[in-house]
């Protein structure tokens, strides 16, 4: 049986029917104390756990905002480091998350030798569990690792990923447009377009309808009418 704490009361310490709560209380008076020990203890323990992951995103998000900045004033070399950083320590919170994309990008700007450690990162962050905005980051991150690697097919076929995943219509638009524009250097110029097709048929009230449009011409394709509001007029994306 249970007290009204909910922490177990030792086998045979209940009260007999007819018996006064008051009166079993003060003969329990140890099984009682050691059921609400337990209780707070599992509330602290609880609340302890609850404060340090809260501390644990605060920091790492401290952490990113430095990164972010020493990327920004142009210092790579250190925005890497704080990166690397961050993920060592903080790895699990949202801002590690961003800061393994954000570290690929950084990879990415040096180029060389780098470029390959961002593509082989990205790959195996993107088979783990992330939230949609953050995979379809790290899709297109990897679309772009792979273009400059010269590997366009599969930099067509993750930026196509990052359009199925990301959770925008206007992102789902500008990553099917790269997919276009990758696959059209490729020489697969069916695949492109039917990726900027998709792009219309999906997307055309966006303002990357246009661009669709005009590459869809160029690779000989044939671009359905522009979709109207009801004005008569092209609707803004």
């Amino acid at each position: 049986m249970t007290a009204s704490t909910g922490a177990p009361i030792p086998s045979g310490s209940a009260p007999v029917a007819g018996q006064d709560w008051g009166e079993w209380i003060q003969e329990h008076t140890r099984d009682v104390a050691l059921a609400i020990g337990a209780v707070v203890v599992v509330a602290a323990g609880i609340w302890l756990y609850v404060t340090s992951e809260s501390r644990k995103e605060l920091y790492a998000a401290q952490a990113l905002t430095k990164a972010r900045g020493d990327a920004e004033a142009g210092d790579l070399p250190l925005a890497a480091y704080d990166l690397n950083q961050l993920m060592d320590r903080y790895g699990g919170t949202r801002a590690a998350d961003e800061g393994a994309v954000l570290l690929a990008e950084v990879r990415l700007v040096q180029g060389g030798t780098q470029t390959a450690a961002a593509v082989t990162a990205l790959q195996g962050f993107v088979r783990k569990r992330h939230p949609d905005y953050i995979l379809g980051s790290a899709w297109s991150m990897l679309g772009g690792g792979l273009e400059q690697q010269g590997k366009f097919r599969d930099a067509a076929a993750a930026y196509r990923t990052a359009s199925e995943v990301v959770p925008h219509d206007f992102l789902k638009a500008q990553y099917l447009l790269d997919a276009g524009r990758t696959l059209a250097i490729a020489g697969d110029s069916a695949g492109a377009r039917k990726a900027y097709g998709e792009v219309l048929e999906r997307f055309g009230s966006l303002n990357q309808a246009a661009e669709a449009r005009v590459r869809l011409g160029e690779l000989g394709g044939t671009a359905p009418a522009p979709k109207l509001n009801g004005t008569g007029g092209q609707k803004a994306g």
